[in-house]
């Protein structure tokens, strides 16, 4: 069991390996390339963002994570928990209570990330693109196998959650979608 804890940590901390660095303006999918591409996933019919460019109101008020999905060289899920993000006037925040974690799967092993902590920082929205840069965090998540348990900073959870760097939106009704380089995050409005 200990080994299979190791398996996923080696995972997660791939993941944010791939997620940390900014990609270039050439890297960064478009909304239709990175839903095309990335794995089936469905959101119901009144939460589906349509393709139409969302503008700077988009990135406005508080949302919840409901799920991210890794695309290209990140191959885990992750759903539910309870992390919340706020946009508020070009800053955000991204806040995790310790309440209900988030689902996640990697390497075809499935575990729970408790997050327990905050991480704030800034964006710019340009038509269809956000650009990200992360500030301060403060707490860690714990990444749950059965018994065993592994603490993972914030600033680790925020390289995947809350990457620097360019990402494409799409938004609609009370729904948003941010695309980064490796992986897609699918929010809720609360």
């Amino acid at each position: 069991m200990r080994r299979l804890l190791f398996v996923v940590v080696a995972a997660l901390m791939l993941a944010v390996a791939g997620c940390s660095s900014s990609p270039s303006a050439g890297d960064t999918p478009s909304p239709t390339q990175l839903t095309s591409s990335a794995p089936a996933t469905t959101l119901t019919p009144a939460a589906t963002p349509s393709p139409a460019a969302p503008d700077a109101t988009c990135l406005n008020g508080r949302y919840q994570l409901v799920r991210y999905v890794g695309a290209r060289r990140i191959y885990g899920t992750g759903e539910g928990g309870d992390v919340t993000i706020t946009f508020d006037d070009g800053s955000y925040l991204l806040h995790g209570a310790p309440e209900d974690p988030i689902k996640v799967t990697l390497a075809g092993q499935t575990a729970d990330l408790l997050v327990n902590g905050t991480l704030s920082g800034d964006y710019r929205v340009a038509g269809n693109q956000a650009t990200f840069t992360a500030g301060e965090s403060t707490g860690s998540a714990t990444l749950s196998i059965g018994p065993l348990q592994e603490s993972v900073s914030m600033e680790q959870v925020g390289s995947v959650l809350a990457s620097n760097g360019a990402a494409g939106l799409a938004c609609a009704n009370d729904a948003l979608i941010i695309i980064l380089q490796d992986l897609r995050l699918e929010f809720g409005k609360v």
